[in-house]
């Protein structure tokens, strides 16, 4: 019997994203504000007649249709109401469970599960930081322009999902990387009252609390009554790369070896150093650009968030010499350790 490889990370060119809810929400929220099909659909490779259950699309496609929304919807509220419209319709077919989940970490679980169905553009690095689970999103397929406007439907879709299950606004607490905006009333009607703007990394942190007890109602059961709950990660599996996508593997590469070269990270996706830059760069990103936001996201997490001190930070980071880890995160963050901690 011949023997088969192991699937490889899903690239922005694979119709692997079941897609039509999405598509659906899409044009069910533009539509009305006087946006026609053939602009939403242009240059998408999507076709009016193909929108059915049974349609499948790729990161590129979804990634294109999303920006048409954002070129020609104008209104300033529109990627939340994908969100919800979309969370709405998840509810009432694939994630119907969803309302009789037993606590937050079963929704997690139903969520990460079928990431390709409600997070294909997003994933997230979990972070335990004091008594509080913070989850920082990530780019999984090379957003680019359009990833804050992504980040506000996945955002919203999320919340609308614990408010389903929980019947009750969890206390969210939402990291902003852009200033505040002038339609703050939006974000705060969809996401509540707990945003923080100018943040560093776009994220969201709830207590410890809040993700592992049981919610009043509902069927707890399994895990739940036992209390034996290991919490989850949004978005992201280490056990198969077809759950992954290619930049969401080079980050786990990264994480598990800092100092891994481009050679050594091809390598691992058995292709040559320049077949792997071509494909990285098909996503908009480059092996350091994803080596360093993941160094990036390290420092501030231990040392603004967690203040870890220089030699604990260090160790955590890969560093066995102290004056290079300085440097490096100076050079990464724009701040000396020291000033981070004081942040």
């Amino acid at each position: 019997m011949a023997l088969t490889s192991p699937p490889l990370p899903v690239s922005k060119h694979d119709k692997v994203i079941p897609g039509y809810h999405f598509v659906c929400a899409v044009l069910a929220i533009a539509e009305p504000r006087g946006v026609s099909v053939h602009k939403l659909l242009r240059g998408t490779g999507i076709f009016d007649d193909a929108i059915t259950p049974n349609l499948r699309v790729s990161g590129k496609q979804l990634i294109a249709l999303i920006g048409n929304v954002q070129s020609y919807c104008k209104a300033k509220d529109a990627s939340f109401l994908i969100g919800k419209h979309l969370a709405n319709a998840l509810l009432n077919h694939e994630f119907s469970s969803i309302k009789d989940a037993g606590s937050l970490t079963q929704v997690i679980r139903l969520v990460t599960t079928q990431r390709w169905l409600c997070l294909p553009l997003v994933s997230f690095a979990r972070y335990e930081v004091n008594e509080n689970s913070l989850w920082v999103a990530r780019d999984a397929m090379g957003c680019s322009k359009i990833w804050p406007f992504v980040m506000q439907i996945s955002l919203s879709m999320l919340v609308a999902f614990a408010k389903a299950s929980s019947k009750t606004r969890l206390p969210f607490h939402f990291g902003m990387t852009a200033s505040r905006p002038r339609n703050i009333e939006d974000f705060e009607t969809y996401l509540g009252l707990r945003l923080n703007f100018n943040a560093p990394f776009m994220s969201l942190m709830l207590p410890k609390g809040s993700v592992l007890a049981p919610f009043e109602r509902g069927n707890v059961g399994g895990e739940a009554q036992h209390g034996s709950l290991v919490e989850p990660e949004i978005g992201t599996h280490t056990s198969s790369d077809a759950t992954l996508s290619i930049l969401d593997k080079v980050r786990l590469l990264t994480e598990h070896n800092l100092h891994a070269s481009l050679p050594d990270a091809a390598a691992e996706f058995s292709m040559s150093a320049a077949t792997f830059k071509r494909k990285l760069k098909e996503h908009e990103y480059s092996y350091r650009a994803l080596t360093e936001e993941v160094r990036r996201e390290q420092a501030i997490v231990l040392l603004a968030m967690k203040k870890l001190n220089n030699e604990q930070s260090a160790s955590e980071m890969a560093f066995s010499d102290l004056p290079n880890f300085r440097r490096a995160v100076k050079r990464l963050t724009g701040h000396t350790p020291s000033e981070l901690r004081a942040l």
